[in-house]
């Protein structure tokens, strides 16, 4: 009997069951809706129609009148390791109605939600980047908290002239210490006419741990994607810009606030160390009226490190990345997560 039609198991008047959530589509948005997340519909109708296809599910639990009571899903991740290719699950869209809001229903629905996965297969670790409440549950069906996702913010420009010669000043201090991008072109293309195809699969080698980038996970996260505010800087190392590029960088922004935000940061093997684009990066973004760039990423990570070398400043906002490992290369990469090298892109929020 197939996942969608077993039937549900009953844990505090609620049944829950594993389903294709776009068999339940407009339950699940009412669900989130009538929660608060009115912005969730739209989220749902463009990410879950090629999750679903590459191996997403959701499990459900309805109370004794069949009304949807509690929602959580797993969306597929593949990341290139040095151990290989291995797939995650990342655990997401966890809602529980109001009433049902107390310890055991949440983890009563991951508890039989982990040991589905566990059952099909097919899935090296999981991992979720969740609040607070969420981070409770999970930690009870045996999650652990693997690492931080920390915001970074880089100082670009400032309207006040004495505040922006100090700026420039220290971005002249970063290219003196951080290298200089000597005979690299930095090309900014609109995202429109940007293959992301291109960079889906990772460029790097060696131990870095990266994602691939499916198309549809930028249409996914970024709402509205490809829009007039969003674009990529390709990194070649000479100027006639032939061949593939030694860097891609994705970026949204700046928005009404001066605010671009690093989406992406994909670098081809042999390793393009991250103070080389900046200059170039720092150049484009002052030509478009930024003030500041942020990017998130694993601040446990040499990449984290990397970005604050690099002048990026912490930020107060972390969120806590929580794991668990399922088989043995799931749990070697989750061991190497010094070396992961990921945006909030890869996570939920």
């Amino acid at each position: 009997m197939s996942a969608a039609t077993q039937p549900g198991r009953r844990t505090s008047a609620v049944a829950i069951a594993s389903v294709n959530p776009l068999d339940h589509a407009d339950e699940i948005k009412a669900l989130f809706v009538a929660h608060g997340l009115a912005t969730f519909p739209d989220f749902f109708d463009r990410t879950y129609p090629a999750a679903v296809r590459s191996g997403a599910r959701s499990w459900l639990g309805r109370d004794e009148q069949q009304r949807i009571v509690m929602h959580q899903a797993c969306l597929p991740r593949r990341f290139r390791s040095p151990h290989g290719d291995v797939v995650a699950g990342l655990m997401t869209n966890l809602v529980v109605a109001m009433q049902y809001r107390s310890f055991f229903p949440g983890v009563a629905l991951l508890k039989r939600a982990v040991g589905d996965i566990v059952a099909s297969g097919g899935i090296d670790f999981l991992y979720a980047d969740p609040n607070v409440g969420g981070g409770v549950l999970l930690e009870a069906v045996g999650f652990t908290r693997v690492g931080t996702l920390q915001r970074y913010a880089l100082p670009i420009a400032d309207q006040h002239v004495v505040l922006d010669t100090c700026i420039r000043l220290f971005h002249v201090w970063l290219r003196a210490t951080n290298g200089a991008a000597a005979g690299m072109a930095a090309v900014p293309h609109t995202a429109q006419d940007f293959s992301v195809a291109g960079v889906a699969v990772p460029w790097l080698a060696g131990p870095s741990v990266a994602a691939y980038h499916d198309p549809t996970l930028y249409t996914s996260r970024l709402a509205g994607y490809p829009t007039t505010l969003d674009w990529w800087l390709t990194l070649h190392t000479s100027h006639e810009q032939s061949g593939p590029p030694a860097a891609a960088l994705m970026i949204r922004g700046p928005d009404a606030s001066g605010t671009a935000t690093l989406k992406a940061w994909r670098r081809a093997r042999g390793g393009v160390e991250l103070g080389v684009p900046l200059p170039g990066l720092i150049a484009e973004l002052r030509r478009r009226g930024c003030r500041r760039l942020q990017i998130s990423t694993i601040a446990e990570s040499t990449f984290g490190r990397a970005l604050r070398k690099a002048g990026f400043v912490r930020r107060p906002d972390t969120i806590p990345i929580l794991a668990k490992a399922l088989t043995p290369a799931g749990e070697a990469c989750l061991a190497a997560l010094d070396d992961w090298e990921i945006t909030d892109l890869e996570c939920d929020r």
